[in-house]
């Protein structure tokens, strides 16, 4: 059988969804990092890169090569780089895609779809390839499948952003003291504080970098997002003496220095 199916169409076309998706990931987070954090940014980039090229081989084969109707196999195979690559960029695509306000909520949202997507036709077309009786009602069967997983898709996202989407963000009370605190280059430029518990400390954070990072502090409740390019204002009241950790949510950002400590007298 050699006539393309509904399910090879939406296969060709959430591919180049997916190369368009990794794309403006790119173009959003590594390239303006790479100005100022090369050396831990660079061998990232080259990654996704080689990501990038190995979809978008995999796009034009699932669009133009005709010989691939003679091979099921070969959609299967062909969308298990996708598979693989949201698999191990899991950690890091959790926060963007829960918090809707992110630089790359769309691009994750077009990601997970896609592969998605990819996943659920690559077995449709497998199986109408090797029973071709099925692609005649192949049209109504993948539209079912793709619409319930888009819509679980959605239901999820929505239940994940409404889970990590409270906690305190704006000066809730006149802050006693001040401080500033930068982000810059994935790192927190000062991670020591010092106050005292009967204080309310005003700190303005600032946010150097092109990309979103956020400010948490558990035990108070405090998960507040850092737009890029910005500053905001969070006041904290500890409730006793002792040390608070604040860090950055993002998956990978605390262990490259986006952490620290604030010491209550």
């Amino acid at each position: 059988m050699t006539t393309r199916t509904a399910a090879m169409t939406v296969y060709a076309i959430a591919y180049w969804a997916l190369v368009l998706a990794v794309l403006g990931v790119i173009v959003v987070a590594f390239l303006p990092a790479l100005r100022t954090n090369s050396a831990e940014v660079l061998p990232v980039l080259v990654l996704v890169g080689g990501f990038l090229i190995v979809f978008t081989l995999g796009a034009l084969v699932a669009t133009f090569r005709p010989s691939i109707a003679r091979r099921p196999w070969l959609w299967p195979v062909l969308a298990i780089p996708p598979v693989v690559f949201v698999l191990l960029n899991a950690p890091y695509l959790i926060y963007p895609i829960s918090h809707p306000a992110d630089s790359l909520f769309a691009q994750t949202l077009v990601m997970v779809v896609a592969t998605l997507a990819l996943v659920v036709s690559a077995v449709l077309v497998f199986r109408e390839l090797r029973d071709p009786a099925r692609a005649s009602g192949s049209r109504t069967r993948f539209a079912g499948a793709l619409g319930a997983a888009i819509t679980v898709g959605a239901a999820l996202t929505g239940v994940m952003a409404g889970a990590v989407g409270g906690g305190a963000s704006q000066l809730a009370a006149p802050p006693t003291t001040t401080a500033t605190l930068v982000a810059e280059g994935t790192k927190f430029v000062t991670t020591s504080y010092a106050m005292s518990s009967s204080d309310v400390l005003g700190l303005f954070i600032e946010n150097r970098d092109s990309t979103t990072h956020s400010f948490d502090i558990d035990s108070l409740n405090i998960h507040v997002q850092l737009p890029a390019n910005g500053t905001i204002a969070v006041a904290i009241k500890p409730a006793q003496a002792g040390a608070l950790e604040f860090y950055c949510a993002i998956g990978g950002h605390k262990a490259a220095g986006m952490d620290g400590t604030i010491n209550i007298s």
